[in-house]
């Protein structure tokens, strides 16, 4: 035998719930995006990340400074590789 329970919320109702679920949404999603963040970059954030133009992050590519995947003509950059490209080029402060 099921328990069931129905509950029926009238259209005004159901529009402020789900208004407030949204709200609560965008209030706590903040919080949490940098635990998503992106595996994966496209070209324009590379040359964002590395203020740089789409030419040099092509030369990049073919010299073998920056690893990548491409399917088809959509290119993809790992993050992790982008970042290890920063460190292995980044000139330490010497005093």
């Amino acid at each position: 035998m099921k328990n069931a329970i129905q509950i029926t919320f009238s259209e005004e109702m159901l529009d402020e719930f789900t208004k407030a679920i949204k709200e609560a949404v965008k209030e706590e999603l903040p919080k949490y995006q940098n635990s998503f963040q992106k595996d994966w970059l496209s070209t324009e954030e590379v040359m964002e990340m590395l203020s740089v133009s789409r030419r040099t992050v092509q030369n990049y590519r073919d010299e073998g400074k920056i690893s990548y995947f491409q399917h088809g003509r959509k290119i993809l950059y790992p993050r992790e590789g982008v970042e290890e490209f920063l460190r292995k080029n980044m000139i330490k402060a010497y005093r």
